[in-house]
């Protein structure tokens, strides 16, 4: 009876899945005929979960699409998981992502090995201008001050900004605008976390988003060592919200950086289905709501999308990949890591096993084949976690293998049936249980 139950739940998970490919597929031609989700690979509140769905609320407001975007935060990896989601997903424009400029700089800094390549571009949509912040009481009253203290004194300034994002990459930009300038680039968290630990005076300066800038500075009569002051604008003209504020130009140094929101799809998605996701996209860019929400964001309505955008694109991958980041960062290679870690699991489980036979009074013929069954099993463990982490594999396909395997290892390759019911019970009922019940994107 438990058998066939098991059996009925495998068919019909089966054909939940066929369904999805077969209309998947069909649905093409009537693009979009269901919700086109939008992953933010950040958490909800942040600046780009709210961005989006500052979009998605425009978008929805003057029926700019037959069917809704629905925001998916995806967070982890410092957006690279959810960007990993989103470029193994089918390429049918039913999964976008929406990321800035991390997606350049993660894979230029080596924390993953796919970058925009590896995606079809829909559009840029505003432009973040970025400053560079000290503590009021600060003694540098310029960039150069800054960097003429981190050249005397090498590694002395702590500045804040995550290793691998836009902001480390503006900071490896000024030192090579400063010959000899030496900084030492602390991974602070987001805004909040970075000024709290700029007022703390555990960084002494750091890369900031204008409108950050406008958020955490006080008034003006406050304590200097309780307020934040801008020594540079990293944009090629200044601000007309901050007249005062020069830009590192003015100072000498060739170096403007911003970032972006960018729209991708998976790669190879249709022409058509991009056009009209950038269509839309543009539209909403465009409307008088949308530009006034961005104002008070401080985000620029810049908008590109087509040849303009390609063309800005490789502009932007040409600049970043000029500097050597990883030889500074030393990110370490996590799928070394995971299996060295494995290997010396292993390692200690066999020399466990080894240690108890030995101590028993009557020699067991199964000590031996206990082992070797201990340690095909890690190693199929093993593999799994690296077949996920890369994404070579689906999940469904990698778990399946992954169980059928161990079980086939642990009963002597006996009772073949039932192992292979449990694998596609439990590879096919988590993919359903977490794609459709939780909404939890997997590897």
């Amino acid at each position: 009876m438990l058998r066939a139950i098991v059996i009925l739940l495998i068919a019909a998970l089966l054909a939940w899945r066929i369904t999805e490919a077969v209309s998947s597929a069909d649905r093409g031609d009537a693009y979009p005929s269901r919700p086109v989700h939008v992953v933010v690979p950040y958490t909800a509140g942040g600046g780009t979960d709210t961005f989006a769905r500052i979009i998605q609320g425009a978008i929805a407001g003057q029926n700019l699409l037959p069917q809704p975007l629905v925001i998916q935060n995806q967070p982890g990896g410092s957006g690279t998981i959810g960007s990993r989601y989103v470029k193994n997903a089918p390429p049918d424009g039913y999964k976008i992502l929406c990321h800035h400029e991390s997606i350049i700089t993660a894979n230029v800094s080596g924390t993953v090995a796919f970058g925009p390549g590896a995606f079809a571009p829909i559009a840029q949509t505003g432009n973040i201008v970025l400053l560079i912040l000290v503590r009021g009481d600060a003694p540098y009253q310029s960039v150069t001050d800054l960097l003429e203290h981190a050249r005397k004194a090498p590694g002395t300034i702590n500045f804040g900004a995550n290793v691998g994002s836009p902001g480390h990459f503006t900071g490896m930009q000024l030192e090579e605008a400063h010959p000899g300038a030496r900084l030492n680039f602390i991974t602070s968290g987001g805004g909040q976390k970075r000024f709290t630990q700029l007022i703390g005076g555990h960084l002494q300066a750091g890369i900031f988003s204008l409108a950050e800038y406008r958020a955490f500075r006080a008034a003006n009569d406050t304590p200097p060592d309780r307020n934040i002051r801008a020594l540079a604008i990293l944009e090629p003209e200044r601000h007309p919200e901050l007249p005062d504020v020069p830009t590192c130009r003015e100072a000498g140094l060739d170096v403007t950086s911003s970032n972006a929101f960018y729209w991708w799809a998976p790669k190879d998605t249709p022409p058509d289905v991009v056009d009209l996701l950038a269509t839309a996209l543009e539209r909403a860019m465009a409307s008088e709501a949308v530009r006034a929400d961005l104002a008070k964001l401080a985000i620029g309505p810049v908008f590109r999308r087509g040849a303009d955008l390609r063309s800005h694109l490789d502009e932007r991958v040409a600049i970043i990949s000029q500097l050597d980041v990883r030889s500074e960062t030393q990110l370490p290679d996590f799928p070394l890591i995971t299996a060295l870690i494995v290997a010396a699991l292993l390692l200690v489980v066999a020399a466990d096993s080894l240690r108890q036979a030995r101590r028993r009074t009557a020699p067991s013929t199964a000590s031996p084949a206990a082992i070797r069954k201990t340690i095909l099993s890690l190693l199929l463990v093993a593999a799994y976690i690296l077949a996920l982490q890369s994404g070579v594999i689906p999940f469904v396909l990698a778990t399946l293998a992954m169980i059928f395997l161990t079980g086939a290892v642990l009963t002597n390759w006996s009772r073949l049936l039932s192992i292979t019911l449990l694998a596609l019970l439990t590879s096919l009922g988590s993919e359903f249980i977490f794609t459709r019940i939780f909404t939890v994107p997997l590897p």
